[in-house]
């Protein structure tokens, strides 16, 4: 039991935890990667035909993969956003505004893997 006072003291001295803007980008982070995983785990479906993986404004979709090849979407923001979140805790006592904008950074990388998965999986291929 004194282990988890400890922890706990430990864990309300932080000025991390009661960093208000720190706070809800955090929760915005952690809500778009849930997101990002219920979408992926939902309509990411096996099928044997190649399904587009890339697009590019010059000439639309461009590339065709596996289908098990989507997943690399989530799983790239997903690594950036724990490493982005990793190195704003490690640097939020020595300079909030960069610890903040990493968060930002991580957040906008997860709603644009939003924006590319839900283009890559709104049709139904194969079915």
């Amino acid at each position: 039991m004194n282990f988890f006072r400890k922890l706990n003291k430990e864990l309300k001295d932080q000025k991390l935890f009661r960093d208000n803007w720190f706070l809800v980008l955090l929760f915005l982070l952690v809500s778009g990667i849930v997101f990002l995983i219920v979408w992926s785990v939902t309509h990411i479906h096996a099928t044997d035909i190649d399904v587009p993986i890339r697009f590019t404004s010059l000439t639309n979709f461009d590339e065709l993969g596996k289908w098990y090849q989507l997943y690399e979407i989530p799983v790239i923001a997903i690594l950036v956003s724990v490493i982005n979140v990793f190195f704003a805790a490690l640097l939020h006592k020595k300079n909030r505004i960069i610890s903040t904008f990493l968060i930002i950074t991580a957040l906008m990388v997860v709603v644009l893997a939003i924006a590319i998965l839900l283009g890559f999986t709104a049709i139904k291929y194969g079915s």
